[in-house]
């Protein structure tokens, strides 16, 4: 069962990918299958891309479909690098918290 807590900060990470693609990609939009970096979102509102609540919320947001593992680049569970995420179909839904 995911808390309230995972839930809100998966909200604010995925506001923070937003946030972090826009400075770094502006002429980019941002949709599903964009590389993205949840852990430099996760540094943004103070949690530790290594710590072990970023795991749980990003094992959260891979659950749900609003990012997934991109491609040969990411292994779930190693939590901490670039683009190792992209974008899923359900992330739209998700960033109201």
């Amino acid at each position: 069962m995911t808390d309230d807590l995972t839930r809100r900060l998966a909200g604010q990470i995925l506001r923070g990918v937003k946030a972090v693609h826009e400075e770094n990609n502006p002429d980019t939009p941002l949709g599903p299958g964009t590389p993205v970096r949840p852990h430099a979102a996760a540094e943004r509102i103070g949690i530790s891309p290594l710590g072990r609540r970023y795991a749980e919320v990003l094992a959260y947001l891979v659950e749900e479909g609003a990012l997934e593992p991109n491609g040969a680049r990411a292994i779930l569970g190693e939590v901490v690098g670039d683009h190792l995420y992209v974008l899923g179909e359900n992330a739209a839904g998700m960033t109201e918290a």
